[in-house]
């Protein structure tokens, strides 16, 4: 079993190492070696499982200074409890910065998108995090998809958001993004019949594409949606 890393072994942080404490307490050898060869690198993996982070998680309640603490740290844990951790309506440009930074693979884009992006009502952070490289923008994808699905306050604008830049996200031609696309655009078609009309105009636009990739995603929307034509 791997232990706390050595700078924080003698921390003066209490709550800190008693939450990393819990977490390690869990760890999994032979998840975290097939998340490795899965592509979740660059980062201290436990190995942990998402319910055993969600269950740590949910004794601490919202935690905002605990979130900020945990997420700069380069363990793949420590980051995942800071996203169910932050409060979204306490979040400062730094703490925005540090999410961003933290979400480097598949497993911290969804882990991200569904825990703390999604509650983010900023059009602007989900512009500059499309805007970054490809897991940033299929954080920004999926946290409109799930804001869409629980019916969170703010999915108007975030919905909003997404079909007003999806043309120039889908011109990206990330492979990655193309079944999160589908998804959300099928969300926001399930809002109401305005939204449904928005998104099957879009999908006639996509088709057009001279760019392969583009029509499939149009044409993949139509398919999932041709009895409703």
């Amino acid at each position: 079993m791997f232990g706390l890393p050595t700078h924080l072994q003698h921390t003066d942080d209490a709550e800190l190492k008693q939450i990393l404490q819990q977490t390690i307490m869990l760890q999994n050898g032979a998840v975290a070696s097939q998340m490795a060869k899965s592509g979740v690198r660059g980062m201290m993996n436990y190995g942990v499982s998402l319910v055993d982070l969600r269950n740590i998680a949910r004794q601490y309640g919202v935690n905002h200074s605990l979130a900020q603490r945990l997420c700069p740290l380069q363990i793949r844990e420590a980051k995942i409890l800071a996203s169910l951790l932050f409060d979204p309506n306490a979040l400062n440009d730094n703490d925005l910065t540090l999410m961003a930074n933290s979400i480097t693979n598949i497993d911290m884009a969804e882990n991200f998108a569904q825990n703390i992006v999604s509650k983010i009502a900023d059009r602007d952070f989900f512009s500059q995090l499309a805007n970054g490289d490809k897991w940033h923008l299929l954080t920004a994808i999926n946290a409109v998809g799930w804001a869409v699905a629980q019916h969170r306050q703010h999915s108007d604008i975030l919905s909003d958001w997404f079909t007003d830049n999806i043309e120039s996200i889908v011109n990206q031609n990330i492979a990655e993004t193309a079944r999160p696309i589908v998804s959300t655009m099928t969300a926001i078609a399930d809002i109401s019949e305005p939204k449904k009309l928005t998104i099957e105009n879009i999908a006639q636009r996509l088709i057009s594409s001279q760019s392969t990739f583009v029509q499939n995603i149009g044409n993949q929307f139509i398919r999932l949606h041709q009895d409703e034509f």
